[in-house]
Parts: C-alpha cells; structure tokens; sequence
C-alpha cells in the first residue's frame, strides 16, 4: 500500500502534494489530504476492479483489524518473553 508514504510525504511538502494530486486525480474535489486518499482509493479501485466502498471495506474492516491484531500479539508476546 503506497498510501501512507505518498501522505507522510503530502504533508512536508505543497509541491509533492500537487504532484500526487495530478497523478491520481479522478473527480473534481477541493484539495486537502482527505480528498488525496479518496482520489488514491478511487484511482486504486479502476485499476483492480474495485468500488471505492469495496476498497474501504478491504482496508478498514479487514487490513487495519489483522494489522492491529498481529501487534497486539507481538507486544504481548514482547512482554511475556
């Protein structure tokens, strides 16, 4: 998933901002970060085959809960041993 580095990066600087803007641009939204990840989602989304709805599911109902699960786990086990 690029979407993090491409916002760590959107953030530091207007130029690579503008730069991601262009390169996923897909509706006519105002520009903020928030409307950089729904660009992101939907330029994903075309290229899999997938709806914007399909890819927020994916990501925050699967992805993010396993990704949370596993460092539960791994701290856990960090303080066990």
């Amino acid at each position: 998933m690029y979407l993090f580095p491409i916002l760590l990066l959107s953030f530091s600087s207007k130029r690579i901002f503008n730069y991601y803007w262009n390169k996923y641009y897909m509706l006519n939204l105002p520009k903020s970060n928030f409307n950089l990840c729904v660009q992101w989602l939907l330029y994903v989304g075309n290229k899999t085959n997938l709806s914007y709805e399909a890819l927020n599911v994916l990501i925050f109902c699967v992805i993010w809960p396993i990704i949370t699960i596993t460092s539960i786990v791994f701290n856990i086990l960090s303080l066990v041993f």
